[in-house]
């Protein structure tokens, strides 16, 4: 993951990386991708975003990763759970218009 930062391709300092490497211990198998403003690496600031794909309960798997994220980084965390077996039109829809980089497979 921390090739991430490296290259350019994110926005996300070393406390975020680890940060984010913590709370995903807990994360049910599935894909996992940064999106949003942190993608962009020409702007400033803004929240971090998590999409998750899997088949997991998606209030209680946000708020598990985001509580286990915020203990280690003081830093806002938004995490997406999305069932693709099983997504809305609507979830479709956000899924096609979206930028998303891996964090992890």
């Amino acid at each position: 993951m921390l090739a991430l930062r490296h290259d350019g391709r994110v926005r996300l300092d070393d406390e975020e990386i680890a940060a984010l490497a913590y709370a995903l211990q807990v994360a049910p198998p599935g894909e996992v991708f940064l999106f949003g403003s942190r993608v962009a690496p020409e702007r400033r600031g803004g929240d971090i975003d998590i999409l998750l794909l899997a088949e997991a309960p998606p209030f209680d798997t946000s708020r598990t990763i985001a509580t286990r994220f915020f203990s280690r980084c003081e830093e806002k965390i938004d995490v997406v759970v999305i069932d693709p077996a099983r997504a809305t039109p609507e979830q479709q829809d956000f899924l096609a218009r979206i930028t998303r980089v891996a964090l992890c497979p």
